[in-house]
């Protein structure tokens, strides 16, 4: 690991650093790769529990998470930690990907995307930027208040359905597929669009698909193209995220896109920095759908010491410093080297109260059977958070029943869940196929 020494992803001129993330593990990693003495690291995941209030999805925890660091120069929890640390108030911020919010006190920050460029993370703005860099895309019709879904989802609907993306005017994007809703046969779901921005375009069958890299000053690292395990929920008309793997399976011109997206990024929008583009890999090639100018989370499962390396790239490109190509493009091929296991993730509302905590699985064609740990090709454990019930499931990729794609097995994985745990993952379906 010595081409992926420490000197290479910090900030080397800080006298002190002060660090604020969402993960424990990731926050004694910062303190490692910048050092105890001029790090102070602290983990929103921590937080007591009567500064924590009950959250209902990822776009409320990144909420909740930016309504803390609004106050890092106030009172509370967050503050007396900083004040203590520094109290001249002189140490800069760096607040890793997804944190960006547009307070976070008087202190100077790091790595901070500007503005101009997070905007085109709106579903409603960013096919003008597909349309800019030259690649095709799914039409789609973007509409301001209350108007009729039906009507208009039939306008786009090229026979397989529509997809409806809905934000609240003036609010930050949203995360984890909250606000999106899909339905076939004119009936969409009753929803609140009041205020609210929406976007319609038709579902488009394929291999949901993320495309993602790190755009440097000069040049641009390409991560492996992952397939996203995103699950239609039949009985809700919304999708469960759970998730990307690495796939071998994919169109290796893939690689070729990505950098095409890259180059695109920094030319028309003088970006550093992070992306990902989330997508539908279709018969007649990519369809992108949306676009996040911010490190991808489909690392979760990486060791946190070289997941805060990756970040720390993406923080230092922002801020225009050098970044050595080679090395970069090896922390990159480390991180998302999966091994023999792909890491699948979902939150449930509920769970029976005498549930066990962990549970094993063995395959008999796409059904998940239990099994014990050692002859299992699935552990699914189960933890309880601020969000509910949070499962983990690990799945071993020599025991993986033959198939093209993960997210065909997943549903059984979460119904196994339901049986086992008592939660209410519910009726989930593969993503929608070409066939």
């Amino acid at each position: 690991m010595s081409s992926l020494d420490q000197e290479s992803f910090r900030f080397p001129r800080e006298r002190k650093i002060i660090v604020v993330t969402g993960r424990e593990d990731d926050a004694a990693a910062w303190s490692d790769l910048i050092g105890e003495d001029r790090c102070l690291a602290v983990p929103l995941d921590a937080a007591p529990a009567e500064v924590v209030r009950p959250l209902l999805g990822a776009s409320d925890q990144l909420a909740w998470q930016h309504s803390v660091l609004a106050t890092i120069d106030e009172t509370g929890w967050l503050a007396e930690q900083v004040a203590s640390f520094d109290p001249s108030g002189v140490a800069p911020l760096l607040l890793p990907d997804p944190l960006d919010p547009v307070r976070a006190g008087r202190r100077r920050r790091l790595g901070v995307r500007p503005r101009s460029v997070s905007a085109f993370e709106d579903k409603t703005v960013v096919d003008s930027l597909w349309d800019a860099i030259g690649i095709a895309r799914a039409s789609s019709v973007v509409i301001d208040g209350v108007h009729d879904l039906v009507d208009i989802g039939k306008r786009v609907d090229q026979g397989h359905g529509v997809v409806c993306s809905v934000q609240p005017i003036g609010a930050s994007p949203s995360a984890g597929g909250d606000g999106i809703w899909w339905w076939r046969d004119d009936v969409p779901p009753r929803l609140n669009v009041h205020d609210c921005r929406v976007r319609v375009m038709p579902l488009l069958p394929g291999a949901p698909v993320r495309l993602h890299g790190l755009v440097t000053r000069e040049q641009f690292v390409g991560f492996p193209p992952m397939e996203i395990v995103t699950l239609p929920r039949l009985d809700r008309g919304t999708f469960l995220c759970t998730g990307s793997v690495t796939s071998s399976v994919l169109d290796p011109t893939l690689h070729e896109l990505t950098g095409m997206i890259g180059t695109g990024l920094r030319e028309r929008l003088d970006y550093r920095g992070a992306f990902s583009v989330d997508g539908i890999l279709t018969t007649r090639g990519f369809v992108p759908t949306d676009l996040n100018t911010r490190l991808t989370s489909a690392m979760e499962s990486t060791p946190s010491d070289l997941r805060v390396r990756l970040h720390a790239a993406n923080l230092l490109a922002r801020h225009d410093g050098e970044l050595d190509h080679d090395r970069t493009a090896l922390l990159a091929r480390t991180v998302f080297d999966r091994g023999n296991v792909h890491t699948l993730y979902g939150a449930a509302h509920r769970a029976h109260p005498d549930a066990p905590t962990s549970a094993h699985g063995r395959w008999e064609g796409r059904k998940l059977r239990s099994s014990t740990e050692r002859s299992s090709d699935v552990s699914l454990r189960l933890t309880h958070s601020a969000r509910g019930w949070l499962l983990t499931a690990k799945l071993t990729v020599t025991g993986l029943p033959a198939t093209d794609q993960i997210g065909n097995l997943a549903p059984a994985i979460f119904a196994y869940c339901d049986e086992v745990f008592g939660t209410d993952f519910g009726n989930l379906a593969p993503p929608f196929s070409v066939e």
